[in-house]
């Protein structure tokens, strides 16, 4: 009889014992490889590359001006941003969740962005496309 109380006593314990778990949410940034249409590589974002592209698009300078900036051919590289990041600018005023950042062949790179209201809008790529590559170890490289 003890041991029936005992185990019981154990079960009971066990079962209204809760465990608090806490999952880290991981954002993975992708490199997208439009001519073979798959993603080419998938890569944990690190605060290294979260800082970078943050940078880079706190100081956008300018609208990107071609008529249609979609394109079949280079890479583009979506990166999640976690925090989100508010940026005030002349040309960007917008909680930024996610950046893209594409690499034609024989178009100079640019960002594309959603704005608040799921507004997209291109600019510019003002950063290091080298460095870029390092960071996410990825030839970036295109026929430019």
């Amino acid at each position: 009889m003890s041991k029936k109380i005992s185990i019981i006593t154990v079960l009971i314990v066990m079962f209204f014992h809760t465990v608090n778990v806490h999952a880290e949410k991981f954002r993975y940034a992708e490199i997208f490889n439009p001519k073979q249409n798959k993603v080419e590589k998938v890569i944990q974002v690190n605060t290294e590359l979260h800082g970078m592209v943050v940078e880079w698009i706190k100081n956008i300078n300018g609208i990107y001006g071609k008529n249609d900036p979609l394109t079949d051919d280079g890479y583009a590289v979506k990166i999640p941003l976690e925090p989100a990041v508010k940026v005030h600018g002349k040309y960007l005023n917008a909680l930024v969740n996610e950046v893209y950042i594409i690499i034609p062949e024989n178009d100079p790179p640019f960002f594309m962005i959603f704005e608040d209201e799921n507004r997209l809008c291109c600019f510019p790529f003002t950063g290091d496309i080298d460095l870029l590559s390092r960071v996410l170890e990825f030839n970036l490289k295109t026929n430019r």
